[in-house]
């Protein structure tokens, strides 16, 4: 399992925003039981935003839990190193596109977030969210968690998104092409 110094080394080089705090008072109150599931209501979760090499598209699963649609994440497991490790596993798992050889060194953005009672004792997730490139050609599989996972323009993006995600997404997108797409 991820050590808490891997943790905080991997969200301190992410950007900063408005939730960096929040993290780091995470962690200095529950320590490393906020990198797992069962150690608190609040924890830490990996998630992954999937873009085409062109920046014209995004993958999105449309996702159980919720019924609504969002980028892949999760929590974090046992056998994750790292919380890019986790991001990479969950976007794979849940887009069934293996490998993705192209993802961000660093997190493109933290965000916290309140959960609904679907997800039984979880009621705020600490999200770091990377970024990984893949092919609009390539064929994207559902996984158990969705019920769908489609590519998307911008532009033409489903009606039931994340709540604050149509607010957040042009953002992250365009954090996620800087980070993949201009470093060749």
């Amino acid at each position: 399992m991820i050590d808490l110094g891997t943790a905080r080394q991997e969200v301190e080089s992410g950007p900063r925003n408005s939730f960096s705090a929040a993290f780091a008072e995470l962690f200095d109150r529950q320590g490393s039981a906020s990198l797992h599931r069962s150690g608190g209501e609040h924890h830490v979760t990996a998630s992954c935003l999937v873009i085409d090499p062109a920046a014209e598209a995004v993958l999105l699963n449309h996702h159980r839990k919720t019924g609504l649609w969002g980028q892949f994440g999760g929590h974090l497991e046992s056998d994750d190193v790292s919380l890019r490790g986790a991001a990479r596993r969950e976007a794979e798992e849940e887009s069934g596109l293996r490998p993705l050889a192209r993802i961000t060194a660093a997190p493109i953005d933290l965000h916290v977030h309140d959960l609904s009672a679907a997800f039984g004792t979880c009621t705020r997730h600490f999200d770091v969210v990377f970024a990984a490139q893949a092919s609009t050609d390539d064929s994207p599989h559902v996984s158990d968690e969705s019920f769908d996972v489609a590519w998307f323009r911008l532009d033409r993006l489903p009606e039931n998104l994340m709540p604050d995600l149509p607010n957040r997404l042009p953002g992250l997108f365009r954090s996620a092409a800087t980070a993949l797409i201009s470093r060749g």
